[in-house]
């Protein structure tokens, strides 16, 4: 007798542990009368992320939910910069944040954010520079000048605040060709560097500087130097899509093994557009337009589209993608176009 007690005494604070476990979790209430449980993570640009053990990580508009309950203690920046820590309770229509020096109401469109307790304010965060640095690997094949298939290698290194971006870049293309004869000639041999910075002092508005050098032996390039600065403007900015645009002029010069060298003033334009599709795959383009300001049917337009895929680590990235250069006027009755194809291996870290 005395050890069935003991025995129902066990299961009452085992379903008892097992309800107060159930019990101590975040609550999402929204308007169509649905009851969410899981943990909220974060609330940033209007949406509520809950991660659940049922479905995962849940994305809710915060304009459709109507009430907040937190376990146990959050940080939460309202819409007026106050930054409070402490558990989130609803109260008579409103939330109530409880912290160390009291309770404080506000409605739910005034929280600009969440995170959690003790944690830096993602604002501050994103608002900081920080470097990106991005290598790559490519199998390419090319038409025009020259068909062939070839490696090349590059890189790309970028601190980032977002206001501003300062870019170096730099590659190497190499490929042969092989004849039916068997004799094996180089078809590429090219290398490229630069530095880009863009700023902008406005939401819409800002300004650009870039400097290139480079040189091609296959394309008959000795060396090639285009710098160029102006304004930028931001056409699209989402969470998914960012379309920025450039105008502005600059000065290039080319040398060749034979002939005389072609040098002058250009104008500069281009497009720069990226797309997320979802967490799987974006896609990129960049153009840039530059006609000689002496004689716009002497000109460059340079044309990249790619799509980019992570692998399954999340620095680990493939990008399949196809680059053009057309120069209107190219040396030594060389083709006018130039058509790259390439899958390229690229390594991303923070």
């Amino acid at each position: 007798m005395h050890l069935t007690r003991i025995s129902q005494l066990l299961l009452t604070l085992a379903a008892f542990a097992l309800g107060a476990a159930h019990l101590a979790a975040d609550v999402v209430e929204t308007k169509n009368g649905a009851k969410l449980v899981g943990k909220i993570t974060k609330i940033t640009g209007g949406t509520i992320t809950l991660a659940t053990d049922y479905a995962g990580e849940i994305a809710i508009k915060q304009s459709e939910v109507t009430s907040l309950t937190t376990d146990e203690a959050v940080a939460v920046r309202l819409a007026n910069g106050t930054r409070l820590e402490g558990r989130v309770s609803p109260s008579a229509g409103t939330l109530q944040v409880a912290g160390k020096d009291g309770a404080v109401s506000t409605p739910i469109a005034q929280v600009a954010a969440l995170w959690a307790a003790g944690a830096e304010d993602p604002q501050i965060v994103a608002a900081r520079r920080h470097w990106t640095i991005e290598t790559s690997t490519d199998i390419t094949g090319r038409q025009g000048n020259t068909e062939s298939t070839g490696i090349g290698a590059g890189f790309v290194a970028r601190l980032v605040s977002p206001h501003d971006v300062l870019k170096f870049y730099g590659s190497y293309d190499y490929a042969t060709t092989t004849s039916a004869t068997g004799v094996k000639t180089k078809s590429a041999d090219a290398t490229k560097g630069g530095i880009d910075y863009q700023s902008f002092y406005s939401e819409k508005f800002g300004w650009f500087i870039r400097s290139e050098l480079g040189k091609d032996s296959v394309a008959g390039i000795d060396l090639r130097s285009t710098t160029d600065a102006g304004a930028s403007f931001r056409l699209i900015k989402t969470a998914s899509q960012s379309l920025v645009g450039r105008l502005g002029a600059g000065y290039r010069f080319e040398s060749y093994p034979v002939g005389p060298n072609n040098n002058g003033a250009v104008a500069a334009g281009g497009l720069s557009y990226s797309y997320t599709l979802n967490k799987y795959a974006s896609l990129v383009t960049d153009l840039r337009y530059l006609p000689a300001l002496k004689d716009f049917a002497d000109y460059r337009f340079i044309h990249e589209s790619a799509i980019e895929v992570p692998l399954a680590a999340d620095f680990w990235k493939l990008r399949l993608g196809v680059a053009n250069d057309y120069n209107s006027r190219p040396p030594g009755g060389r083709e006018n176009l130039d058509t790259t194809y390439y899958t390229r291996l690229l390594l991303k870290w923070k």
